[in-house]
């Protein structure tokens, strides 16, 4: 066995098993797990050179918060007993298949492969993403073609072979090019071209990036390929790309076949970055779109990409209005997304019983920023009042005014049931901790309780004399907690569907329920504008926390069970100390009610949803640090996935939309949105939310505010006085009292400070 030296660290790097063996050199399996060896055959200054400038500036990882390698970068020079350099590590990519072996239909079907038109929609999305990344770090792919893109069952890509790209020294510009081209992605301008003479731009990956896209979307035909209706034999490939002769040219010379996928069912966005690439490119390379155009396009297209309601598997685009692929089977007889045909009964949606595959669609990932939508789930006629996520973080619930309920593939976003039963608006939906239940209230007055497994009703609760508004269980399952317009709560016992006692102290409508971690607590917010404290071993009222000056309409305990938030019709939330009863913190920015507020498991961040926006702020300062803006109408519910990375949202608007909320850390830096400081009078004392006790808040922010009357007090007095000597003494005594107003200003400043 061969044993080299890491050139970066000074250990032993032993090869193992070949893996690879191309016209540069061998890829080599190594005794360090999770990385390889790229051996070259043989070694010139200029490669030695090029690696020590990438290995020195590594372009930024898009997919770090998803803990994915976007491209197998050279960490380190690998050295052997000479001292000489023979190659590099890099970091082998586990777990995924080619690209070829994802859009090709034949190949997906040999392999098993589950993917659907979202997959690769998802995939191509990702693909511009991490290109448009290594374009903003100032390189040049050069060689985009298929072989070297991998995808995993995330639908996240991995480029490899990356020292092939083409590398500009940003010290002293020195350019490194990029020898190798492949004849179906080289664009029209570089064909027949020696590139070891060229100095390559980005413009020219815009072309590659296109036929990789078009491949992805069109079920793996090139944009060049067709029925030939020009005069003599039909061209070869490079002269369609020289001539600029592909399917929707304007001289039409080239005609789609019976099986071509047409152009007009992808979104318009996608459609005109096509014709832009492929007509207006043409004649000038520059109007090309970029990667960044691409990732604006698609992902408008995800996002309008909606499930076929006859397959499980057929995804097709609003923008297109019907189920191409439905129709394409019927008239070819060949699925390219076979599934499984859905019952016509409207009750309910069955599960798909096939069989697990090798990849998985309820894993996609698409690389989308912190704060950025994942997609939107359609299907309820009427506004989504309540969503919560399962304990597994796998299926997400919905209630809504359309009287259903319906439960959703988190990874794939398709609907997988709906659950019929209420006779009025479904206000509000719970699981059990342990996974098993789901239970719904609603305006009917009753409780209904569901078979997570099989989904069938276990039983009907006629639990109030009017609208159920919350529902909620305790952390151990066996208790469910129901607040309701009729001014109650009411706790049943799990296990026989009966009232355990009712709980009686609001005044007015109990719109939200919420139990403490340990259980022995439960929370209630009203529109008597209060939050109750109740004691759940005796059913007594621990304590009452006033503060807000309108209705109360939701609450939620932090994971440690140290704080509950509150959202009002006050266009506030505030935080407030459990033990104590104290105010601890208001975070103040929407410009409507708060109508929902919900902790993330990690304990860092707190969602607040209103009119038409959700925004995130940090526990510990009350800080906003996002603003999440994609629906069209109120808010009317928010939830955390289980791992704090997803946030649902529900709304008026019908739809329930999905981000991506989730990182490594919660910091300012990497926040689309810029952080901006609470106009809220902060404690003296900033304690991390992990030590939650804060001197004396409500003291230290009312004597902030008094000092800030008296000073504002004074300063009105002073202008006054002011102005009546000014009338009488002239320019003398106005410049004195100009100077004497500027030093009051100064010192209200240096105190506000």
């Amino acid at each position: 066995m061969t044993v080299l030296t890491c050139a970066s660290t000074g250990k032993s790097i032993t090869l193992l098993d070949e893996l690879k063996n191309s016209g540069e050199g061998k890829v080599w399996r190594t005794n360090h797990n999770g990385y390889l060896a790229k051996i070259y055959h043989s070694q010139t200054p200029e490669r030695v050179q090029k690696l020590a400038v990438m290995i020195a500036h590594r372009p930024k990882e898009p997919n770090s918060h998803l803990n994915h390698i976007s491209f197998a970068w050279p960490k380190s020079v690998l050295k052997d007993a000479q001292g000489d350099c023979v190659g590099f590590l890099m970091p082998e990519i586990k777990e995924a298949k080619e690209l070829i072996d994802v859009y090709n239909p034949s190949k997906r079907k040999a392999l098993k492969l589950d993917v659907d038109w979202r997959f690769i929609h998802t995939t191509a999305l990702n693909i511009a993403s991490i290109i448009e990344a290594i374009h903003i770090s100032g390189y040049v792919l050069g060689d985009i073609k298929q072989d070297n893109i991998l995808v995993n069952d995330r639908a996240l890509p991995s480029i490899i072979d990356t020292d092939s790209f083409q590398v500009r020294n940003p010290v002293n510009g020195k350019i490194y090019r990029c020898p190798v081209g492949s004849p179906d992605y080289t664009p029209p301008e570089l064909i027949d071209k020696d590139f070891s003479t060229i100095d390559q731009t980005e413009v020219h990956d815009r072309f590659r990036l296109a036929v990789i896209i078009y491949q992805l979307l069109f079920g793996g035909e090139s944009p060049f390929a067709g029925k030939w209706t020009g005069t003599g034999d039909t061209p070869q490939t490079n002269d369609r790309i020289r001539q600029g002769l592909w399917l929707y040219a304007s001289n039409r010379l080239m005609q789609p076949v019976e099986r071509t996928i047409i152009l007009e069912i992808v979104h318009p966005e996608v459609q005109r970055c096509f014709l832009r690439c492929f007509n207006d490119g043409y004649k000038n390379s520059n109007l090309r779109p970029t990667a960044g155009d691409w990732v604006k396009a698609l992902r408008l297209a995800v996002n309008e990409l909606t499930i076929c309601g006859k397959v499980d598997s057929h995804y097709y685009s609003r923008t297109y209005g019907k189920c191409y692929w439905c129709d394409r089977s019927a008239k070819l007889g060949i699925d390219i997304f076979p599934g499984f045909i859905r019952p016509k009964q409207p009750s309910a949606f069955a599960v798909s019983t096939s069989q697990p595959k090798v990849f998985a669609t309820d894993k996609i990932i698409e690389n989308i920023p912190i704060g950025g939508k994942i997609y939107t789930l359609q299907g309820h006629s009427n506004s989504v009042n309540s969503v919560t996520f399962s304990p597994d973080g796998k299926t997400l619930a919905s209630g809504s005014s359309d009287k259903t309920i319906k439960l959703w593939d988190v990874g794939t976003g398709r609907e997988i049931y709906t659950l019929q039963g209420h006779s009025s608006c479904v206000n509000s939906i719970a699981f059990s901790p342990d996974g098993k239940i789901l239970a719904s209230g609603s305006d009917d007055k009753t409780i209904k309780l569901w078979n997570v497994t099989t989904k069938a009703q276990i039983r009907t609760i006629e639990a109030h004399s009017d609208s159920v508004r919350s529902v909620t269980f305790s952390p151990d399952s066996k208790i469910l907690a129901s607040g309701s317009s009729d001014k109650t709560i009411k706790l049943w016992d799990m296990r026989t569907g009966e009232q355990i006692r009712t709980l009686q102290a609001h005044s007015e409508w109990v719109r939200s329920v919420a139990f403490s971690p340990d259980g022995k607590t439960l929370a209630s917010g009203s529109n008597d504008k209060t939050i109750k404290l109740w004691d759940m071993r005796t059913g007594g009222q621990i304590r009452t926390l006033q503060g807000h000056s309108h209705w109360v309409v939701s609450v939620d305990f932090s994971p440690d069970g140290r704080i509950i938030a509150s959202g009002s019709c006050d266009k506030i939330s505030k935080l407030w100390d459990v033990t104590t009863g104290g105010h601890i913190l208001t975070t103040q920015g929407h410009s409507y009610s708060v109508v929902s507020v919900a902790f993330s498991p990690d304990d860092k961040t707190l969602a607040s949803a209103s009119y038409g926006e959700i925004k995130l702020w940090d526990v510990g300062t009350a800080r906003e640090i996002y603003i999440l803006k994609g629906h069209f109408d109120w808010v009317c519910s928010v939830a955390f996935s289980p791992d704090s990375k997803i946030l649902a949202s529900g709304s008026s608007d019908k739809t329930i939309n999905i981000w991506q909320v989730g990182s490594s850390s919660n910091t300012a830096t990497s926040s689309p949105v810029k952080p901006t400081q609470s106009n809220v009078p902060q404690p003296a004392t900033s304690t991390p939310h992990t030590q939650p006790v804060i001197t004396q808040p409500l003291t230290t922010a009312a004597t902030t505010t008094t000092s800030n009357s008296a000073m504002t007090f004074l300063v009105k007095i002073v202008v006054g006085i002011g102005l009546f000597f000014c009338l009488v003494g002239g320019w003398s005594a106005m410049l004195v009292w100009f100077c004497f107003v500027l030093l009051l200003f100064c010192i209200s400043w240096a105190e506000g400070k």
